[in-house]
């Protein structure tokens, strides 16, 4: 199992955590508290008392808790408009935020929602970020991916906001759901590629297979409780890791001095993994980003030259 083994000291610096409500973000933001970090936790979900626990658990006041929902175009906007107004500086970003089990329900901008919170609304929150984030010297950002990057059905650019092609539903949401993390990696190697003169580190990260809140959300959105679910549950318990355990690649993307420089990268384990074959398409790879900053409607000038 990898583990963090940074020894920085984070005084003075800020990150924001997507989904640092529970899991694994509310553990990677716990973490980076306990660093002297100013932490603003991002969430569709109220985690004042979440804000609270980090605060009392790690004596840092310097914690914030900010709505945004990024299964909403507009409400990403606002929410970016809000960090550009009121923080300085932006030292580490964590889209961390991931859903599973909407199937082919889509948000009301007309994007798949699970595709729209996954990938598209990090894909957008991260463009509207850069300028803060090239004013910060050595800035980074880490996409939470998965190994479920392999297993996806994205074989053509309209693929991304389609719906799975599998009659079963729980499959269909599953293949979906990798789908996104393979836009995911896609993201981190095409913002890695685009700000690499400006001394910003991007890369991905899986967790590995950890004990969250999401299985249960998965299983309730469906409405099913299939073998398929029991056999995860009883795989999750018995060989997956806690949701600490779990923050610990992310961390090391975020904050360890050996990946300073090292970007557009798959990190498993805190260790360099390889790529799925289609995100190492550099064609394929491009058509998909141009295709993302369509439909989560870039303005010229938003666009990374």
């Amino acid at each position: 199992m990898g583990w963090c083994k940074a020894k920085v000291c984070l005084v003075g610096k800020t990150a924001l955590v997507t989904g640092g409500n529970s899991g694994i973000g509310y553990e990677t933001a716990l973490h980076l508290a306990s660093r002297g970090c100013r932490v603003i936790i991002a969430d569709v979900v109220d985690s004042e008392s979440s804000r609270k626990q980090i605060v009392e658990e790690t004596g840092n006041d310097n914690i914030i808790y900010k709505w945004i929902d990024l299964g909403s175009l507009q409400s990403t906007r606002k929410f970016a408009e809000d960090i550009i107004k009121t923080e300085p500086r932006l030292d580490i970003l964590i889209n961390n935020a991931g859903v599973a089990g909407f199937s082919e329900i889509c948000s009301d901008d007309g994007i798949l929602m699970d595709m729209h919170i996954n990938h598209f609304g990090s894909f957008l929150l991260t463009h509207l970020l850069v300028d803060i984030l090239k004013k910060t010297p050595k800035s980074r950002i880490v996409f939470v991916s998965s190994i479920g990057a392999f297993l996806h059905q994205v074989n053509t650019v309209e693929d991304i906001n389609r719906p799975a092609r599998f009659s079963h539903k729980t499959f269909k949401s599953l293949l979906q759901y990798n789908n996104s993390k393979l836009c995911n990696i896609i993201s981190a190697r095409g913002f890695a590629k685009r700000l690499s003169k400006h001394s910003i580190t991007v890369n991905a990260a899986y967790p590995g297979i950890v004990c969250t809140p999401i299985f249960t959300s998965f299983r309730n959105r469906i409405g099913e409780s299939t073998w398929v679910f029991k056999m995860i549950k009883i795989f999750t318990w018995s060989f997956g890791k806690s949701a600490e355990e779990g923050a610990q690649t992310t961390l090391h993307c975020a904050i360890d001095k050996s990946v300073e420089g090292i970007s557009g990268n798959f990190f498993l384990d805190c260790k360099v993994f390889k790529l799925p074959p289609k995100v190492a398409d550099d064609d394929f790879s491009e058509a998909v980003w141009t295709e993302s900053e369509k439909i989560v409607k870039l303005s010229q000038e938003e666009k990374i030259q």
